[in-house]
């Protein structure tokens, strides 16, 4: 009975460890001073980017299936849910319950998704406002 548990942490445990990387690497950008050179920030985003396009239709189809399940979910009526649980109708329960960790293990893979959006979106706008500083001090300097 704990296998489902155990097979359900596991198909979170990448999911949530890419999360944490996305997560590391922005806290990173900014994190003891930490100066990256303009090259490294343009690969990075270049990677950033082509892991984006990868993923954009990985998205859509999760937040479909996703939308989906919350529907199927919330259709469901607690007297529904109570008859189950009387008659001790384990296999219904058990179909809810693995709807329910797919919903979860398909938001926190959304939720990875989202980091790298959001890591690519950080170092562009690094990018964008040491571009406008270095401008700004190139223009007082011929003032």
């Amino acid at each position: 009975m704990n296998g489902n548990l155990v097979q359900f942490g596991g198909d979170l445990h990448l999911h949530l460890a890419r999360l944490q990387v996305s997560l590391g690497n922005i806290n990173g950008l900014f994190a003891g001073g930490a100066i990256a050179h303009e090259a490294e920030f343009v690969n990075r985003t270049q990677e950033l980017q082509a892991t984006i396009k990868e993923s954009v239709e990985r998205a859509v189809a999760l937040r479909e299936a996703l939308r989906a399940g919350l529907e199927r979910d919330a259709a469901l009526a607690p007297e529904t849910l109570s008859s189950w649980v009387s008659k001790r109708q384990t296999a219904q329960l058990h179909a809810r319950a693995d709807l329910i960790e797919q919903m979860a293990t398909i938001a926190v893979e959304l939720a990875a998704l989202s980091t790298v959006e959001a890591e690519r979106l950080t170092v562009t706008a690094i990018m964008a406002r040491r571009q406008a500083i270095a401008l700004q001090v190139e223009r007082e300097k011929q003032l």
